[in-house]
């Protein structure tokens, strides 16, 4: 009895404790709703998981093509867990490295002032769904931050899926860095 009156506790208590998603609609599962720009088409095809994913694609040209998101940071942060899956398909590249599918993260002021950039994924080629992680400590000053994912100045098609940002208290960052 008092193992199912643990395992019932447990059950109820770790909705309260799951990690909220900074980032809307990051799993493209109906559409491309909450994103910027009009790079971005959703794909019911090609998916990591659910219904759909992201996709931009550029045949020819070497335009910047994208689309971005911003969101706030919760006021007790003090690194943010990024992830993404990605799949790309001919992914060309160009002069400089940054020429590639990305997702890069621009942390701003409250009044959109930019403090720094975070590259958390550059994809070249054609590959398979991967998921891309990065744990980065916020920088001074940084109050929101905005989310970019792109097809940066290169031909290519890349899909994107299951977009997070979870915020992590100091002891939370502490204990996955340890």
């Amino acid at each position: 009895m008092k193992s199912l009156i643990a395992f019932l506790f447990l059950i109820v208590t770790i909705p309260i404790f799951a990690q909220k998603n900074l980032i809307s609609n990051g799993n493209f599962d109906t559409d491309a709703t909450n994103w910027r720009g009009d790079a971005l088409k959703f794909n019911r095809i090609y998916k990591y998981s659910g219904t759909g994913s992201g996709m931009i694609n550029q045949f020819v040209g070497a335009e910047w093509k994208g689309v971005d998101q911003i969101s706030n940071i919760p006021k007790t942060t003090y690194a943010i867990e990024f992830t993404v899956f990605i799949k790309s398909e001919g992914i060309e590249g160009g002069k400089e490295n940054y020429n590639a599918g990305v997702m890069t993260i621009e942390f701003t002021t409250a009044v959109g002032q930019s403090v720094s950039y975070e590259n958390i994924a550059e994809v070249k080629g054609s590959n398979d769904w991967k998921m891309y992680k990065r744990i980065v400590i916020l920088p001074p000053n940084a109050k929101q931050f905005r989310t970019m994912l792109a097809l940066a100045q290169t031909p290519g098609t890349i899909y994107f899926d299951d977009v997070k940002a979870v915020a992590l208290s100091e002891a939370e960052y502490n204990e996955i860095k340890h």
